[in-house]
């Protein structure tokens, strides 16, 4: 017996009238939504509409693919009736997605994601999507959160390794330029935070979209994943304390792009490796 109470009838050939994981589903989708409405629409009045489609809206293709494999494993769960709790849940999700603030949605995924966790049985598509829908909100919401308290700390742990390749004086979030010519301010969206939360949410997401078994070196390749982004990040900003004649290059749109572009390429080849023998036992 489902010790939420199973609400939903049965249909004529036996399957529940409503397919739990569609409600779930549903949910996810209500929540996301209004959880990106506010990013996608600033990506919009900031440019064109082309182009902030081809920004991908300012948010990682991590977090993209990480709403699919959610919506993915969700639908492709067993038929199986919504329970009470479901329905209670789905009430303050639904009114969290009604009102207009993308942290309260983002809260609401974090406790749709707890839910499942802890109701949902082990090892099946509905427990393997409700792991990724916590990872989900690290990236969007937690590391902000996080940032937001700690900020002063984080910034200047990135200025204390850029200082460290540079050779130059470090005072706060502040490194001097190798010619002495002035200072390098470290600002939060130089912050080396917002790429480990995206190796977090690749760890996540790998290991569920392929069903890797849980394995204590899982905590080392989540590490591996995390230092590349920061051994990246942090030499595109010590690139500019020692070239500061090259200011726009590094730290311009193409210097942006190159260092996000190797972020990703390391994110997701670490990631690989790890499952290898997964995607390869699919081929």
């Amino acid at each position: 017996m489902n010790p939420g109470g199973a609400v939903a009838a049965a249909v004529p050939n036996g399957k529940p009238a409503f397919h739990r994981g569609a409600f779930i589903a549903g949910l996810f989708i209500l929540g996301f939504a209004n959880g990106i409405c506010a990013q996608i629409l600033q990506s919009i009045a900031e440019g064109t509409v082309g182009g902030a489609i081809l920004d991908t809206f300012g948010i990682s293709v991590l977090v993209w693919a990480a709403s699919f494999i959610v919506l993915s494993l969700l639908l492709r769960h067993p038929a199986e009736p919504v329970t009470r709790h479901d329905l209670i849940l789905g009430s303050a999700v639904l009114a969290a997605a009604l009102f207009p603030s993308s942290k309260l949605s983002w809260l609401a995924l974090t406790g749709l994601g707890l839910y499942g966790l802890r109701c949902f049985e082990p090892a099946t598509r509905m427990r393997r999507a409700a792991f990724v829908m916590i990872a989900l909100t690290v990236p969007m919401f937690w590391s902000r959160l996080v940032f937001a308290i700690f900020s002063d700390l984080i910034l200047q742990a990135d200025a204390i390794l850029i200082s460290w390749i540079t050779g130059t004086e470090r005072a706060g979030n502040t490194v001097g330029f190798a010619d002495g010519s002035g200072y390098l301010f470290i600002l939060p969206p130089c912050s080396s935070l917002a790429n480990v939360s995206l190796a977090i949410l690749a760890w996540a997401l790998f290991a569920q979209a392929f069903a890797v078994r849980p394995s204590p070196n899982d905590v080392w390749w989540c590490l591996a994943a995390c230092i590349a982004v920061v051994v990246i990040n942090v030499t595109r900003i010590a690139l500019i304390g020692l070239h500061p004649d090259h200011f726009e290059l590094f730290h311009g749109a193409a210097g942006a792009s190159i260092a996000s572009f190797l972020s990703l390429t390391a994110i997701v080849g670490i990631n690989l490796i790890r499952v290898r023998r997964a995607l390869f036992a699919r081929f």
